[in-house]
């Protein structure tokens, strides 16, 4: 159960990061003119976004849903009845993490907990025993996310010069 959780903190925290991205393109910079300036500042943003948020969707995500799903298992006899649970405890941990310093980082952090969530579900309805192997390779996902938009970025200021 434990590598299935890294495997979709790993999925879940790439596509979080790349969806905040393209929502919420770079917030320092000046609003985009063009759909130039749009994709430059989702490009930018992403890696950033990725290198803050996916230590806390592997780590406090992966807790949390460890604790959610046997919690749910305990208290349920019946498979919907504990997907429910299970669900409502990952919104719960999700917007119990931010939600008392700020509402947005809230909002932001129940919106990652349900793609945990989808993500889990989906890997734990596929039926398949996932080893440590397995675990270890898919944190090459977020690290791929994050070289290919950085690549992106660099190839960018090559041809603009900046």
């Amino acid at each position: 159960m434990i590598y299935r959780k890294v495997i979709a903190a790993s999925i879940s925290g790439a596509i979080f990061a790349i969806l905040f991205g393209l929502s919420v393109p770079y917030p320092t910079s000046s609003p985009a003119n063009s759909i130039w300036q749009y994709l430059s500042s989702v490009i930018i943003s992403i890696p950033v976004y990725l290198m803050y948020s996916f230590p806390f969707i592997l780590i406090y995500g992966g807790v949390t849903s460890l604790l959610s799903e046997i919690i749910s298992q305990r208290i349920t006899n019946h498979q919907n009845a504990e997907f429910v649970v299970s669900g409502v405890l990952h919104l719960a941990f999700g917007a119990g993490f931010f939600l008392f310093l700020n509402p947005y980082a809230g909002i932001l952090s129940v919106i990652a907990a349900l793609l945990f969530f989808v993500t889990d579900r989906y890997l734990q309805n596929k039926r398949a025993s996932y080893r440590l192997t397995q675990a270890l390779m898919s944190l090459e996902i977020p690290i791929g996310v994050w070289i290919l938009f950085m690549g992106i970025v660099y190839l960018q200021n090559l041809v603009t010069g900046n």
